[in-house]
């Protein structure tokens, strides 16, 4: 089954679908209402307790609970399109190195991770733990890290394989 499914997101033909679906979803989320997009602590690496409660003060009760929703839904099928359109070109450009399918499911892995502490922070705000922040901002780092390697390495792949021809 899995073979399958890294057969199928490696066509020219759904790469070049899930690249149209990704940007969708990327334009949804810019257009969040409640200017929900500037402060999304996804985008935030390393962030604080007072980076917390600023961000959710902007958007206001209306925007949290737009932000709860689009974190559950929406941001938990933008991680599942963008890992989809890196492991199909990963399983075009490095297939006899398997293991790197490795990096973009952990990005993928810290992605949900991350939805779900964000969802709780807002969930219980104000009264948030800042123990849970620091958490919720370690896994949100964590996952651009990740994300930041997975796009050096598809970079490395895409250019190696332009000089090969």
């Amino acid at each position: 089954m899995i073979r399958r499914y890294l057969n199928l997101v490696s066509l020219t033909k759904s790469q070049i679908i899930i690249f149209v679906l990704l940007n969708i979803c990327g334009l949804i989320f810019f257009l969040l209402p409640h200017n929900i997009f500037w402060n999304m602590l996804d985008l935030e690496p390393f962030y604080n307790e007072a980076k917390v409660i600023e961000n959710f003060n902007s958007i206001g009760p209306d925007g949290r609970s737009v932000y709860v929703l689009s974190a559950l839904i929406l941001d938990t099928l933008y991680p599942i399109l963008y890992t989809s359109l890196i492991l199909g070109a990963y399983i075009k450009l490095f297939k006899n190195f398997k293991t790197l399918l490795f990096l973009p499911i952990t990005a993928f892995s810290f992605d949900i991770l991350e939805n779900l502490q964000i969802t709780r922070l807002n969930l219980n705000f104000p009264n948030i733990n800042e123990t849970h922040v620091y958490l919720s901002s370690m896994t949100t780092s964590a996952k651009w890290i990740v994300i930041t390697i997975t796009i050096f390495v598809l970079s490395y792949g895409i250019i190696k394989k332009r000089l090969k021809y």
